[in-house]
């Protein structure tokens, strides 16, 4: 046993560093590691030193903080890459972006963020600047408030203890009262919808993805510039994402529904007819 302990201990220590990153504060002083930590200044220098060696940390040439490196993230994006979420997810977006061209991303939950964990990249000369990894604030996007409408108004309150929410662009939902509104439409339809809530000039439709235990573990989004999100087109979107995270949903062993999507010849089928004869997304 006295062998493990001074491993332990300073693994204790590196972690402890590395956790006090968040997307709240992604970046952090010597000064404010010293206090997240509790240890000693001159530790917490060794480590800062040892992990922006190794590329788990970077240190900015302008103002001398820190932030996660590009090890971490070539980590993360390895993990992504084997997770039974975007196993199942990939062939179905890669389908939807050929359908549409439109941008299709997928996100995960965490405290009132969600985060990018796969994308499909518009074909349009419109790009979306989200990449894998970004986060988005869960009341000013699609995918987050589909994660919302699955928790109760307490949960909700615990959430967003003030009335007031923060604005992230233009529409962005002002309030817990309005949010609150907003989500019970969201649990009826089973879709979640925003207009320049997330950024300027996009709308985007979502949909939550379930596991084998009926639990949302992802949700699937379209986003288009609002020019392109018509009374014609709006529904169609509606019905390809609902598809999407259906297929993928039964790729996850989720059963719980009457007619499962089982295979993207189904959705290839809709598209051809209810798209390809009509006006274009």
């Amino acid at each position: 046993m006295a062998d493990n302990v001074q491993p332990n201990r300073a693994l204790s220590r590196l972690l402890a560093v590395l956790r006090s990153f968040s997307s709240d504060q992604p970046e952090l002083s010597a000064a404010e590691l010293y206090r997240k930590t509790r240890m000693p200044k001159a530790t917490v220098h060794r480590l800062l030193v040892n992990l922006t060696k190794e590329g788990l940390l970077e240190q900015s040439t302008i103002t001398s903080t820190y932030r996660i490196g590009p090890a971490l993230y070539e980590l993360g994006a390895l993990y992504l890459s084997t997770t039974d979420i975007i196993k199942a997810a990939k062939p179905v977006t890669e389908a939807l972006n050929d359908f549409t061209g439109e941008a299709v991303l997928v996100g995960t939950f965490t405290g009132n963020h969600v985060i990018v964990v796969l994308k499909e990249e518009s074909k349009h000369v419109f790009r979306f600047a989200r990449t894998i990894g970004s986060i988005y604030f869960a009341h000013a996007s699609s995918m987050g408030k589909a994660f919302l409408s699955e928790l109760s108004d307490a949960e909700i309150d615990k959430l967003y203890p003030e009335e007031e929410l923060q604005l992230i662009a233009p529409k962005t939902i002002a309030t817990k009262t309005e949010l609150k509104r907003n989500l019970e439409q969201i649990r009826n339809t089973g879709v979640s919808f925003t207009d320049e809530e997330t950024s300027k000039e996009t709308a985007a439709v979502a949909s939550l993805i379930r596991d084998a235990s009926g639990k949302a573990v992802a949700s699937m989004t379209i986003p288009v510039q609002t020019f392109r999100m018509t009374p014609a087109n709006y529904p169609r979107l509606v019905t390809l994402v609902k598809m999407g995270c259906s297929l993928i949903s039964y790729r996850l062993g989720y059963a719980d529904v009457a007619e499962p999507v089982r295979d993207i010849g189904e959705i290839r089928s809709w598209f051809e007819q209810n798209y390809l004869n009509s006006a274009p997304l």
